[in-house]
């Protein structure tokens, strides 16, 4: 035994690392890209707000990266100045962005520590904060992971999106402008003090504070617009306002009906015109059998083609009527916000047709929805 152990105990073992396997990670796009060459593009020339230079906020989820951003090919892309994995090198390529519809929001293609893929989506909190949301690529568990901007300095803080509890009512809206006009009924803002907006989508819910430009009681429409620092803006609308459908058409609806009880994710209801009047042959209406609830007020009356044709306004009230009625509801005709919108000084022009047309409800819903907002007021 004694000379089996002498036997092990006198050899001597090294490594030498041209005899061990190494592991080939994918490659990556590489640049010439320094911290002072990135430094100099964003001091020369008129920078998108996600162009900077950013570290890592440190968690137990990802490990510490510094990288540039600047525009490259009609792209963003993150390039490496440090890191503490030994597998990215200054120069790479960490992840591209590309703008999304909403100003500040990006479509990311994110290489993890082994360069393997993932897409995913980005946004700006503020000029500061860049947050993007992360899958363990082991247990598909998902992240929000924050990069600070370190270069070019900002003096703009984010400022709270807190609701007040003190809610009187709520309604839906819908965005006419890529700067934040959006069209809703005069009642859903009436008596309010105090006007907040929430888009939702991918990334999470967005809300903003708001005024009134112009209420039309008699039709019940009006437009407020978003007054916020935080809003960026839009690229573009999708659709466009139509002002004549025919009786049998169909038509649907997103919003937000009651969202105290029923929560504050967007629900979508469809159906046909069933007349081209309201009560007593009122011609501003569409009587519809879209189902609506309170909260549906001001929302979008979508054709097929994915186009607006009125604002969701009411339902028949049995009990006042005296008889019982079902799915009689009605929309205000998108003609009449049309009139109160060309009465703004300087009006921006409407996009005139739909980018949804050709799709399947489903997929019309998937785009329509980030531009239907929920309005609160105070």
């Amino acid at each position: 035994m004694n000379k089996c152990l002498d036997d092990i105990t006198s050899n001597h073992y090294s490594y030498n690392s041209s005899l061990t396997p190494q592991i080939q990670l994918p490659d990556v796009e590489k640049t010439t890209e320094t911290e002072e060459s990135i430094k100099a593009y964003l001091t020369s020339n008129k920078i998108d707000p996600i162009e900077g230079i950013y570290k890592s906020y440190q968690s137990d989820h990802l490990t510490y990266y510094k990288f540039g951003i600047i525009r490259k090919d009609e792209k963003f892309k993150a390039i490496i100045i440090e890191s503490d994995l030994k597998s990215w090198k200054p120069g790479e390529v960490k992840a591209t962005f590309e703008q999304s519809s909403m100003k500040g929001v990006y479509s990311v293609k994110w290489y993890s520590g082994t360069k393997t893929s993932q897409e995913t989506f980005g946004y700006l909190k503020n000029d500061g904060i860049l947050s993007l949301e992360l899958s363990n690529l082991k247990t598909g568990e998902k992240t929000q992971n924050l990069f600070v901007k370190m270069y070019p300095s900002s003096n703009e803080t984010e400022p709270s999106t807190k609701s007040s509890i003190n809610e009187k009512a709520s309604g839906s809206g819908f965005l006419l402008t890529p700067d934040g006009i959006i069209g809703t009924n005069a009642h859903v803002i009436a008596g309010a003090s105090k006007i907040e907006i929430t888009i939702s989508n991918e990334l999470g819910n967005f809300t903003y504070k708001s005024k009134v430009l112009l209420v039309d009681k008699k039709n019940d429409v009006a437009l407020i617009q978003i007054d916020d620092d935080k809003f960026k803006g839009l690229n573009e609308i999708p659709y466009g306002i139509a002002e004549n459908s025919d009786v049998g058409s169909k038509v649907f609806t997103i919003g937000y009906p009651l969202d105290n009880i029923m929560g504050t994710n967007y629900k979508v209801t469809d159906g046909i015109i069933s007349s081209k009047s309201g009560i007593g042959d009122d011609v501003r209406y569409y009587q519809i059998s879209v189902p609506l609830q309170p909260g549906n007020s001001g929302g979008p009356l979508f054709n097929r083609d994915g186009n607006i044709i009125g604002l969701t306004s009411s339902k028949l009230n049995g009990e006042a009527i005296g008889t019982q009625v079902e799915n009689v509801n009605y929309a205000i005709k998108s003609s009449y916000l049309l009139n109160l919108y060309n009465m703004l000084p300087n009006a921006p022009k409407l996009t005139t047709s739909s980018q949804v047309s050709s799709k399947e409800l489903q997929d019309q819903v998937k785009v329509l929805k980030n531009y239907v907002c929920l309005i609160r007021i105070y």
